[in-house]
Order: C-alpha cells, then sequence, then structure tokens
C-alpha cells in the first residue's frame, strides 16, 4: 500500500477556517487519568454515533463516549499533529486515505498512532474481503481498522428531476443547464474538484496534470451560474433540500436518510463516470490515556449489532461482512451494499498529490 506524503502545512492550510469554525463547544484537555478512567475522548464524525448506536457501544465498552467536535479528515489530521495531540485524544475515526500519511509520517518509528493489540480487537477478523486492502499495515504492525464505509453522490428530490432521466445516473445533473439554479455542491476543495474531474473524463483526479486541473477549474467557473448556492454545512444542505430552493444537492448518505425521515421523495444516485467511496478508520493516538477502552471501543464499533444498528439509523454501511445479510435484499441495494454488482467505477477517496494547487484552485472558482 502507498501513502501520500503530507505534511503539516498542507493539513493546516486546507482545515483552516474549517477547524476554526468547529471548535464551538470542545471540551478542553482531560483530567487525571483516574479520571479518565471510563470516560473515552474521540474524534469521530457525529452521525457514527446516533443514539441507538451509542448506547450499544457504551454498554459494551461499559463506558461512556465523549465524542468532540468532528469537521473533516483534514481537521482530524491537524488536530492530532497539533503539539500534545497525540495525547489530548484516546481514538479517532477519520477518512483512510485522507489521514494514512499523517498517522504513519514518513518512516517507521515516527507513527503517530500507537500498533494496535489485535487480540483485543477480535471483530477484526469479521472486516469483508473488500475492505482488507484498507487495513492500514507497516511491517508487522496494524496501526488503522476500517469500521464504516460510504459513499458520496447525488441526492435529488424524485418529485422534481425524474428518476428515468439519465441525467441522474452522472454528476452531469448538478451542471447541465437543464436543472439550472437548483443544484448546490459543496464548499469543499477536494470533493467538488474530484467530482467535476470524473465527469469530465478524468480517472484519476488526485494525479491529475496541472493542464487538466486548469481544465478543470474553468468548467466550473462556466458552471458557476448554475448553482444555487455552494452549501457548507450538512443542516443547510439538508434544508435546500427539505425547502425545495434547490432539487439536488452533492451529498452524504446521512442526508438521504435525513430527508427521507421527513417524508421527502429523496433518493441519491450512482454516477456512471465513478461514485466516490470511502472508509473511515479507526486509530488511537500513540498517547492516549486510555488504550485498554479504545481498544474495546475499536472492537465495539465492528461488532454486529453495532453495525447492524448504525445502519438501521443513519442508513451507513459497515465494514463488517456479516451485518449485511441481517438487511433484506432490498435494504442492502437501498444502503448500497450491493454497489459493487452496479457496474459502475468506484473511485476511493485518497489525498491529492497536489493539494495546494487544488486550493487555489478553488479559490479562484469561488472568486470568479
Amino acid at each position: 500500500m502507498t501513502h501520500t506524503k503530507l505534511d503539516r502545512r498542507s493539513v493546516l492550510q486546507l482545515a483552516g477556517g474549517a477547524a476554526l469554525a468547529g471548535t464551538a463547544g470542545t471540551f478542553g484537555m482531560p483530567g487525571t487519568a483516574q479520571a479518565q478512567d471510563r470516560r473515552l475522548v474521540a474524534v469521530m464524525p457525529g452521525p457514527f454515533l446516533p443514539d441507538g448506536a451509542r448506547a450499544i457501544l457504551e454498554r459494551m465498552i461499559n463506558g461512556r463516549v465523549e465524542n468532540l467536535p468532528y469537521v473533516s479528515p483534514t481537521d482530524t489530521a491537524a488536530k492530532l499533529m497539533a503539539p500534545g495531540g497525540t495525547s489530548r485524544y484516546d481514538m479517532m475515526f477519520s477518512t483512510t486515505g485522507f489521514i494514512q500519511a499523517p498517522v504513519l509520517r514518513e518512516r517507521a518509528g515516527q507513527e503517530l498512532a500507537r500498533p494496535l493489540d489485535l487480540s483485543k480487537i477480535p471483530n477484526a477478523a469479521r472486516i469483508s474481503p473488500l475492505f482488507q486492502s484498507e487495513i492500514t499495515k507497516r511491517g508487522n504492525n496494524t496501526y488503522m481498522l476500517p469500521v464504516v464505509w460510504g459513499y458520496d453522490s447525488v441526492v435529488y428530490n424524485k418529485d422534481f428531476i425524474p428518476e428515468g432521466d439519465p441525467l441522474t445516473q452522472s454528476w452531469g445533473v448538478l451542471f447541465d443547464d437543464k436543472y439550472a439554479g437548483k443544484v448546490a455542491i459543496r464548499d469543499d476543495p477536494y470533493q467538488s474538484i474530484a467530482l467535476t474531474a470524473l465527469h469530465l473524463g478524468i480517472r484519476s483526479p488526485e494525479t491529475m496534470s496541472q493542464a487538466d486541473l486548469n481544465r478543470v477549474t474553468q468548467f466550473l467557473i462556466s458552471k458557476k451560474r448554475n448553482f444555487r448556492t455552494i452549501w457548507g454545512s450538512f443542516a443547510e444542505a439538508v434544508n435546500l433540500i427539505s425547502s425545495r430552493e434547490v432539487y439536488a444537492v452533492f451529498g452524504w448518505i446521512p442526508m438521504r436518510a435525513a430527508l427521507q425521515r421527513q417524508g421527502m421523495n429523496v433518493t441519491n444516485n450512482w454516477p456512471r463516470e465513478g461514485l466516490l467511496v470511502f472508509t473511515h478508520s479507526a486509530f488511537i493516538p500513540k498517547d492516549s490515556r486510555n488504550v485498554d477502552l479504545a481498544h474495546a471501543a475499536i472492537n465495539a464499533a465492528l461488532s454486529t449489532e453495532f453495525g447492524k444498528q448504525l445502519g438501521q439509523e443513519t442508513q451507513y454501511p459497515v465494514c463488517n461482512g456479516e451485518v449485511a445479510a441481517t438487511f433484506s435484499e432490498a435494504d442492502q441495494a437501498r444502503l448500497g451494499y450491493d454497489v459493487e454488482k452496479r457496474g459502475i467505477p468506484l473511485h476511493r477517496y485518497t489525498f491529492p498529490a497536489a493539494m495546494d494547487r487544488w486550493i487555489e484552485a478553488w479559490g479562484r472558482f469561488k472568486a470568479a
């Protein structure tokens, strides 16, 4: 497995304002190890701990998870790489392809995570063969285990965009003049540039040339008038659809779930140019003060009971290969467990070789 070189400056540049925006309500430094004994200080996406799944995990570990605000993979890397970051948190979850480089760093012995004791994580044996390549190792040590997987696509309202419209099975639904003024993309240089590049036929956006990046940027600028807005938060994206201000957004699985719970006639598309897929892996910062509890929490997160509950509450699929069988065939299709059978390319998130140029390109698009 190869890992993209990623320095702290690149991480902090991308995290930037997002990291600052996400600090409201964070907790301070943990107290003594004794006071922390049954309290696990974690950084993981909130949707991975809905009420029912949280109850299962906390029961299994006989402890409490104090989950600090999660902003983005780059913000997680910035937290980990900041002075004291390896002792401030007991456990972290983040996007595998992004977080590997800052966790492993350049050479053996520099890792910012501790090797996992797999004897304390027996449920690691349940990880599906599809995600074995996502297990992060160096030498004989395992540093990260994939727990949750998912995909990002277009979430759209079928009342206004017919499911049979060929555009729905393409990223093109976000760009075509047919729905101008009724679509929205995310204010994120990585995801928005990556999906645009896929739409333009660039098969490996993360390694594209400067000429291709310029082509993507110019295309985005030419389509800017088609976007009703550029959303910045989960709630904003959901509200854009539920208020019918837009008919389609670049969106996430739990957005679809939230809108369907509101009774909205929404679904997601399966872009023929390539579906953006990811895993979120768990790891333990090297100076964690609750190592045993963190191991127990990772094991619980990989359990079939937790995975099934998470799918029921958020529609997120998990890397435990046994969980899919707990759902009906119809639900497996709805949740995306059948994604390999759909015949579309799966494009895994990896950190771009020239992220600084992507950030500059996104700035030019927004300023245009």
